[in-house]
């Protein structure tokens, strides 16, 4: 079995009406279908705590299991504190597969200076991700722009532009040639990570014609990488930290629930219900405990 694991933030689950949510407009027919077709699960991101649910806390929900929202008190944006970085590095999704002999990869590309400094206390703009402490901090690899390349990478914007009007010479990627990059990539890993978060960046904008661009972007992308699935072995499982391009009509955040989609065949005797994000960890992990090619 393999797995890719798709986290787009700011994607939640919105009202039928392509006037605020270019979820349903024409250009996201691929996203339509695998709503309509696939087990999708409404989670919810509030997780008790009152106000706007965040990237911080969602994002470290999601990727450790604990509520990180309780812990804080509140929701946090942004990047994680010193707190939901300890909570990140004493436990998350890739050193918990790495603990049962799987292989992990998170397949983003990331700038060079980005790594360089993001260790750095004094350096207020490349501060460190939930996924890039995750990946840190369980030793998985990160992606450079080498790596890209090579073909070896993806950035979070899926065709590589912000990195070409960055400087990069890099080549510009259509959505279809980054689903066959994460497709191959994926064939080298039991659990692959893919994060885009360009969903969450346009949604403040609340500009519904930017939105439904990068939504065309991201749907043709999602569409290329279904067919090439083996939903009979493969496992695709999508989610969000938070609801905001699903609801233009505001530049916020949402209080909606996000989908946590799942695409392929999952063992039967799953316990753990999806209810909240806290539960999306333990879930893929119960996945990987109960296949019997790992149980074996």
């Amino acid at each position: 079995m393999k797995m890719i694991f798709i986290f787009i933030d700011g994607f939640g689950i919105g009202e039928d009406d392509s006037s605020k949510n270019p979820l349903k407009s024409e250009k996201a027919r691929n996203i339509q279908y695998i709503l309509n077709n696939f087990s999708v699960i409404p989670t919810d991101a509030c997780l008790g705590v009152s106000g706007l649910p965040q990237s911080a806390t969602g994002q470290t929900a999601i990727f450790t299991g604990e509520n990180a929202s309780k812990v804080l008190g509140r929701h946090l944006s942004g990047q994680p504190t010193v707190t939901l970085k300890k909570m990140i590095s004493r436990s998350n999704i890739f050193s918990e597969l790495k603990k049962r002999g799987l292989n992990v990869t998170n397949s983003n590309v990331y700038r060079e200076e980005y790594l360089k400094m993001m260790h750095d206390p004094k350096d207020r703009l490349h501060r460190p991700s939930v996924t890039s402490v995750m990946t840190y901090s369980s030793g998985a690899q990160f992606r450079t722009t080498e790596d890209y390349n090579k073909g070896n990478g993806i950035y979070h914007d899926i065709s590589g532009d912000i990195l070409i009007k960055s400087g990069y010479d890099v080549e510009l990627l259509t959505p279809e040639q980054a689903a066959d990059r994460l497709y191959n990539i994926s064939r080298h890993y039991d659990f692959t990570l893919y994060e885009h978060f360009m969903t969450d960046l346009i949604g403040h904008s609340a500009d519904i014609k930017e939105a439904e661009s990068v939504v065309e972007k991201l749907d043709a992308f999602l569409g290329s990488l279904l067919k090439l699935l083996n939903i009979e072995e493969d496992v695709l499982i999508i989610t969000s930290d938070h609801g905001n391009i699903e609801d233009m009509s505001v530049k916020t955040h949402t209080y909606n629930n996000v989908p946590t989609i799942i695409i392929g065949k999952i063992p039967e005797g799953i316990k753990t219900q999806l209810k909240s994000l806290t539960d999306i960890m333990p879930f893929i992990l119960e996945i990987f405990d109960l296949n019997k090619e790992y149980i074996d």
